[in-house]
């Protein structure tokens, strides 16, 4: 698929297995991501738009913009981009303290962390805000996306997390029955789910279907998801 002539945004489907939510075992919206384009990635798409400039200057402007925002930004410049948004730096804290404890405070007593945030352009003409985004993307519903976790028998901690993405159609099926097997290893609980379960054993199928695993997290009901937190 060409990432200039048909741009499709892929939603798939992740169940909330947090039992203690009001939301739980229903199932909510998330980006079915694709591999991250490095610099040079970029720059040639930016050339599939048409650009007058070669693959060598795009780079090379790309690559000083990488060096200059985060110079300006640890000054405590923001930055605009006119039809894309702006970045700005924000503090984390370690803690709050009073009035009686500013004299002689160090930012590195009280600073944990210095994050970049990004706000995209709100305006009317150039709006990149979230609704508005969404309006702006062709988007097609993909994947349901089932958590399991496995457990070493013997110390029933947890060993390692399987993520199987099923198709929708697949997932909906009579015929399907679950997606993992016996959880013994990552690649059989992957064709225990291409193949319904029957080949890892229906017990092993039916937890990671009907439950998509015990310690999963996922959104409340208000979308909020434990593994992204609430994006502000």
């Amino acid at each position: 698929m060409s990432l200039v002539n048909a741009p499709v945004l892929g939603i798939n489907l992740k169940q909330n297995t947090n039992s203690t939510s009001t939301a739980f075992g229903k199932y909510f919206p998330e980006v079915d991501r694709q591999p991250t384009l490095n610099t040079r990635g970029f720059a040639e798409h930016m050339i599939a738009h048409g650009s007058k400039y070669g693959l060598e200057d795009i780079q090379a402007i790309l690559r000083m913009f990488a060096t200059c925002l985060p110079e300006l930004l640890a000054m405590g410049i923001g930055v605009k981009f006119d039809g894309l948004g702006v970045f700005l730096p924000y503090a984390e804290s370690k803690k709050g303290i009073t009035k009686a404890q500013m004299a002689g405070i160090t930012p590195q007593e009280i600073v944990k962390a210095i994050h970049i945030r990004f706000q995209p352009d709100s305006t009317k003409l150039d709006n990149l805000a979230g609704p508005a985004f969404a309006d702006r993307c062709s988007m097609e519903m993909r994947n349901v996306i089932v958590i399991e976790t496995v457990k070493d028998p013997q110390t029933n901690k947890v060993k390692e997390t399987l993520r199987t993405e099923i198709p929708i159609n697949t997932f909906l099926s009579e015929n399907y029955n679950g997606t993992t097997g016996s959880g013994s290893s990552s690649n059989s609980g992957s064709q225990g789910g291409n193949t319904g379960g029957n080949t890892g054993g229906n017990t092993g199928g039916n937890t990671g279907g009907n439950t998509g695993g015990n310690s999963g997290s996922g959104p409340d009901d208000n979308g909020y998801d434990p593994e992204l937190g609430d994006g502000n």
